[in-house]
């Protein structure tokens, strides 16, 4: 690593992306710096460029999905970490300060310090390079680091977190699903096309995904991700759809990707007595969407909130991804120079006009 200065696509103002240059520091014991080799845009990066949510003051370099290569690392990094110069890695949103109970409980996750890859810290504090939407990203000493393979795909690799992390964290960590059960998924995204694989993966049977009809490519691609059925809620009654399927005991777990407060309703309409209800959309608005309160109760729903991955689920997602069981790597459609990162984070929110992304990526040092 020789370069001086980084190159980054920083967000400046309210629908204003622009580049910048900023210094690559020094590394000390503690801590590293990764050449970025690719970035996933996930929608928090939609809403962060118009405003929607604003969790670190401006200037703020986006990007929380990352993989990238070691460049440089201090020897208590490398041996926390069990990396090297030159290893590839994929790297956490959530950096850990170590002392709050989050922490201390083994939920870095909600840590108190809300310190976050390319969403909380702004480009203003040094050393700067908080995102990796940047040729060059640093890693604060309470990071999580996962060594990769080379053998991964760059494509495969930036799915990793979050896609298929968080397919696996909700689908079996928080939702439970063990063989045999009846999952339907509603949304298909990457992540919900991914909580399909992964439903497959346990054992799930059957397993449903449903889409809006302007979703119909993503749901012909869902019987590959191990749908069993595959449902356009614009044109079909998936309450009854899903009773056929099930022989009228309905689904063990629905697990609802889309930020819709009308899906999570049909969802618990979807779902089984005493079964369970992952809400994962974010929707952005601050608002309490209304629930059938009765429905809830009577059926004795567990509806469970889901946020993000965790190292098991992360550990887990490469394992998986390592055995190329599903057509995950599919789900890139659209690769971005870091210069067009306004352009692509438009495409990723389907702002252009004829353009029909899934994933959408960033290749900060050349595709």
């Amino acid at each position: 690593m020789t370069a001086k200065r980084s190159r980054s696509a920083v967000l400046e103002a309210l629908d204003s992306i622009a580049m910048r240059e900023f210094p690559v520091p020094e590394i000390r014991e503690d801590d590293a710096l990764i050449e970025v080799e690719r970035t996933g845009i996930c929608h928090t990066d939609v809403d962060l460029l118009h405003g929607a949510v604003r969790y670190a003051d401006l200037p703020l370099i986006l990007g929380h999905e990352i993989t990238g290569r070691i460049a440089k690392i201090g020897p208590v990094a490398s041996r926390r970490w069990e990396v090297v110069e030159g290893d590839r890695v994929a790297v956490e949103a959530m950096v850990r300060c170590g002392f709050c109970r989050s922490c201390i409980e083994g939920s870095y996750r909600y840590c108190t310090e809300r310190v976050g890859y390319g969403t909380f810290v702004s480009a203003e504090r040094p050393p700067h390079l908080w995102g990796a939407y940047s040729e060059c990203m640093y890693l604060a000493p309470g990071s999580l680091v996962h060594k990769l393979p080379d053998d991964l795909s760059p494509d495969l690799a930036i799915l990793l977190n979050v896609a298929i992390s968080n397919a696996i964290q909700w689908t079996i960590k928080q939702a439970g699903v063990r063989l045999g059960d009846a999952v339907v998924v509603q949304g298909v995204d990457p992540i919900g096309l991914s909580c399909v694989a992964v439903a497959r993966e346990a054992g799930a049977d059957p397993v449903v995904a449903t889409g809006l009809g302007i979703d119909g490519y993503r749901l012909e691609m869902a019987a590959s991700f191990g749908a069993s059925a595959v449902l356009d809620v614009d044109n079909e009654d998936v309450v009854e759809r899903v009773s056929e399927l099930t022989g009228g005991d309905m689904a063990d777990a629905v697990i609802d990707v889309t930020g819709s407060g009308q899906a999570v309703r049909k969802s618990l309409e979807l779902v089984r007595p005493m079964g369970t209800v992952i809400s994962a959309g974010v929707t952005g608005d601050g608002t309490l969407s209304p629930m059938p309160l009765d429905t809830l109760l009577y059926k004795e729903i567990r509806l469970q909130g889901v946020f993000t991955n965790d190292s098991w689920s992360m550990r887990r997602a490469i394992d998986l991804a390592r055995q190329h069981k599903y057509p995950f790597e599919s789900l890139v459609t659209h690769r971005f120079p870091l210069e067009r990162a306004q352009e692509a984070v438009l495409t990723a929110g389907r702002e252009l006009p004829d353009v029909s992304p899934i994933k959408v990526t960033i290749a900060p040092n050349g595709v």
